[in-house]
């Protein structure tokens, strides 16, 4: 969960200069669900992937 939060928090910081706090926000949510369904999709076909990507966040 704190690996997510920190995931949202590092993309709210990168975009919140060239979208506003708002579009930072939708755009660090978007991030959040996005890598989660990477990470479930590549876990269930790819596991030593996914596996990887689980040890680099």
């Amino acid at each position: 969960m704190l690996e997510l939060l920190g995931l949202a928090w590092s993309a709210w910081k990168l975009s919140v200069k060239r979208v506003g706090p708002l579009g930072a926000a939708v755009v660090a949510l978007l991030v959040v669900v996005g890598f989660v369904f990477l990470r479930d999709y590549l876990v269930e076909n790819y596991p030593r992937l996914g596996e990887a990507v689980d040890d680099a966040v």
